[in-house]
Parts: structure tokens; sequence; C-alpha cells
């Protein structure tokens, strides 16, 4: 896999759980791109989505989204439509992917419109690899890089912040080490 000209979207997501198999419900999907390796600032995809439930009362405690702030928001359908065709086939940058995934491809599937089936890359595989730590969360990556976070545990900060940490761990290690972590 050739590096060069490779575009990368950074994906967050924020939900109404932790599994999606339990009910948990989208919240809010953001994405970043990065192309040749800075952050396009202009290019970015942001939304809440009603999720046609109650946002439990410790989700707002955590991101400050609350039943006020998603109502009359679109519904996830809508959503993710406009989202999955913001990423097409860019190669997609997640902080714990296996999560973020599980909701994307389930409420994919639910509308109609499949699985997510891009290339992808986890940086916590990437903090594994560099750091040599059992502890990676995105908290403990941002400070291990010295990146402070803007609004954190929303979807578009998050995502800017993994942005940040993907392109200052990819300094760290070598851009051309990057395709070593690429997943389908």
């Amino acid at each position: 896999m050739k590096i060069a000209g490779m575009e990368f979207v950074v994906l967050d997501t924020e939900t109404t759980g932790f599994d999606v198999n339990r009910g948990a419900r989208l919240l809010e999907v953001a994405g970043v791109r990065i192309r040749d390796w800075r952050i396009v600032e202009e290019d970015f995809f942001d939304s809440l989505i009603d999720p046609g439930c109650i946002v439990p009362i410790t989700i707002t405690g955590l991101t400050g989204i609350s039943n006020l702030t998603v109502k009359g928001m679109p519904p996830v359908e809508k959503v993710l439509r406009d989202f999955f065709r913001f990423v097409e086939d860019s190669i997609l940058v997640i902080h714990n992917a296996p999560f973020d995934l599980s909701f994307l491809n389930h409420f994919g599937e639910r509308c109609g419109l499949g699985r997510l089936s891009n290339t992808y890359i986890d940086t916590i595989e990437m903090s594994r690899s560099l750091f040599r730590r059992s502890r990676n969360n995105l908290d403990i990556l941002l400070a291990r890089l010295g990146i402070v976070a803007d609004s954190r545990h929303r979807a578009l900060g998050d995502a800017m912040a993994t942005a940040r940490a993907f392109l200052a761990m990819s300094e760290k290690m070598g851009k051309e080490s990057v395709t070593r972590f690429v997943r389908k």
C-alpha cells in the first residue's frame, strides 16, 4: 500500500450507551478529513441525531447532550446517509474502532445503507505499538502527546483530537509505517 495520496477521515461517535446490542443508539457523528498529512479544517462532518429515545442522565453528564439538545435533530437514517457519503472510500481513523464501527454498521444495516467497507486504522493499536503501554484510552494518549482537546466527549472535538494524535504518532513512528496498522 502506497502512503502517497492517502486520504483519511478521522471519525467519532457519541452514543446513549456502551453496547449497541443492548439498545444503545447513536447521538452524534463527526468526521475530520486529513489530506497530505494535514487536517483540512474546513472539510468536516458533524451532526447530532435524534436517537428516538430518552438520553440517559449519565450520558448527558459526560457529553452535555440532553433530550433538549437532540429534540428536532435529524433521524439516524438521514445523518448516516450523509455521513457515509462524506467518508466515501477514505481510510478511516478511529480511536477504539470496534466500538464506533459496531454502532455505524448496526445502524447502517438497519437503515438499508449496509456496513462501512472502508479500511481503517485504530489509533489504540498505534498507541500500543509506539508507547508499549497497556492503557491507551484517548485521554491518556492525548496526555502522552501533549495534546489539549477542545470539546472532549463531543464527536467533533474527539475526532479533531484523534486526528491530531494520529498525525503526531505518524510523525514519531514514520509515516511509511502507518500502513501496517490498516485493517479491513
